[in-house]
């Protein structure tokens, strides 16, 4: 019995303190969770403020049109309550996102007017054969919640098929507090909302802006 407690706290204590370990969990779990290939150059680890860095990230495309990435960041910063990983609620004490990129790719029917596909993945959920995917149901749910989120010097670049020219588009810095996947928190889906009609505000010109606002049935 000894010697599989000892093996146990062993494995605990490599799974805990090697950065590689906890590296690959990360890039597993968040490729998981957004369905998309993810790469980090580097990660850092400050086991003493509970803080995690990840640098160098990319979200990669999944309806490829002009991009690699759908999203890229110079830097994410993470301080994690670490007796929460424990528990069923994760809380995260502040996550914050430094020089983002975001990329918006929009294919416009030229005929009809009409957007028709993009890299969201959002206009095939208008359609009404669209079925959405069914999870398998979980044992046990794990929640998160994220006390402050932040992002500082995010640019939006947002590229049509009916035009050569992107149009790059400089996003506003952002505070919420208290995000989360757990009713009575903000949904984090609410917030990327909010960060998308931050972009779409700002899209120079009303045509654009208008056929946008009526694929998605956006309100603003």
């Amino acid at each position: 019995m000894k010697k599989i407690l000892g093996a146990i706290l062993v494995f605990l204590f490599i799974l805990i303190f090697n950065k590689t370990i906890i590296s690959q969990i990360l890039i597993f779990s968040a490729s998981k969770m957004t369905e998309r290939n993810i790469s980090i150059e580097s990660i850092n680890i400050d086991y003493s403020k509970n803080q995690i860095i990840l640098n160098a990230v990319e979200v990669g495309n999944v309806n490829k049109l002009y991009h690699k990435n759908i999203f890229e960041a110079e830097k994410i910063m993470i301080q994690y309550n670490l007796r929460s990983l424990f528990s069923d609620l994760v809380t995260i004490d502040y996550l914050i996102f430094i020089n983002s990129k975001l990329f918006l790719e929009f294919d416009i029917n030229t005929n009809t007017n009409i957007i028709v596909n993009d890299n969201l993945e959002e206009v095939k959920k208008l359609d009404d054969s669209y079925k959405p995917k069914i999870y398998p149901i979980k044992k046990k749910d794990i929640n998160f919640l994220i006390l402050k989120l932040q992002t500082y010097n995010t640019q939006g670049f947002i590229k049509t098929s009916n035009k050569i020219d992107e149009i790059k588009i400089n996003l506003s810095n952002v505070n919420f507090n208290k995000v989360g996947n757990k009713t009575g928190f903000q949904h984090y889906k609410e917030v990327f909302k909010i960060i998308l009609v931050d972009v779409f505000l700002k899209v120079p010109g009303s045509a654009l802006k208008n056929l946008i606002k009526k694929t998605y049935k956006l309100q603003y």
